[in-house]
């Protein structure tokens, strides 16, 4: 996949981030359409750990058909916000979609409100491959490593909590 990416990535198109995104997806399903991968930064703490606000980016590709669960992908949801999140259930009238970082969870009433599906994240400066071991890793242990994160720092605030008394 990573050769087939760089390959693609000679028509990448990197979006102005100083835009909404309801002004950039007229220009974004163009890029898409016409083949091209679309870059752009990411905003907001729905995908920690995933992705950090400011300085991770995107890259999307038009998605080839339905999507799957797990999938990474930016849509419009029936209440008409933008979000980038995974895919956590499918429906027949659409897909239920989440942010790693999220207690709720978003609808999106079906493919034509998919606008892009990730490829590939820039995290920390690095290129991450959705087809790669680290991310395929990431995604199958996800779940039981955010437990254990969310354990640490609650037992990490009781020792601190220890600590000052």
């Amino acid at each position: 996949m990573l050769k087939n990416l760089s390959k693609k990535l000679k028509e990448q198109v990197s979006l102005n981030n100083k835009k909404s995104l309801s002004e950039l997806e007229p220009e974004l399903r163009a890029t898409l359409d016409a083949g091209k991968i679309a870059e752009f930064e990411t905003h907001g703490f729905s995908m920690i750990p995933l992705l950090h606000d400011g300085g991770d980016r995107v890259r999307l590709i038009k998605p080839k058909g339905r999507l799957s669960v797990g999938d990474v992908a930016l849509c419009v949801t029936d209440t008409g916000k933008y979000v980038l999140h995974r895919v956590i259930a499918l429906k027949d009238e659409g897909y239920v979609f989440k942010g790693d970082n999220c207690i709720g969870t978003e609808f999106c009433k079906g493919d034509s409100d998919v606008i892009g599906v990730a490829c590939a994240f820039i995290r920390r400066g690095r290129l991450v491959d959705t087809n790669s071991f680290s991310y395929r890793f990431y995604c199958r242990f996800r779940k039981p490593l955010l437990r254990l994160w969310q354990l640490f720092w609650k037992l990490a605030d009781k020792f601190a909590a220890l600590k000052n008394k």
